[in-house]
């Protein structure tokens, strides 16, 4: 079982996919095989809020917090950009949480801070919305 990573002239992840045999690459970029499940891949890192993972996900502004949960196998900690800040997430077992307050409306952009380990796209990529009540 294999499947293909797309990476960028920089080595950043640019997608990954299950075939290669229709792949339209963009100058530059170059596909690595990996051996290991597409499904393993996409599972190396997952953020989540209430068991939703790769979407949008709102919240009213007000008192409270949301709580993302990270998942990252075999790991200690991950680095994740949030906006353009990047906060270190210590995981146990693999797993652990980053809290957002919900007390100002605005828009968190979840995603990995190591684009060349973890791609920002699929269950890697989370954004909050708090909205104004």
């Amino acid at each position: 079982m294999s499947m293909f990573v797309i990476r960028n002239a920089d080595a950043s992840i640019a997608f990954f996919a299950e075939k290669a045999s229709d792949l339209v690459l963009a100058p530059g970029q170059v596909v690595e095989e990996l051996q290991m499940s597409f499904a393993q891949y996409a599972n190396r890192l997952v953020l989540s809020v209430q068991g939703l993972s790769g979407q949008t996900v709102s919240f009213p502004a007000g008192e409270g917090e949301v709580i993302v949960q990270v998942s990252c196998p075999g790991q200690a900690s991950v680095d994740l950009q949030i906006n353009d800040l990047v906060e270190t997430v210590t995981l146990t077992g693999g797993a652990g949480e980053l809290i957002l307050s919900c007390q100002n409306p605005g828009v968190f952009v979840i995603q990995p801070a190591n684009r060349q380990l973890y791609p920002a796209a699929g269950s890697s990529l989370l954004a909050v919305v708090v909205e104004e009540a």
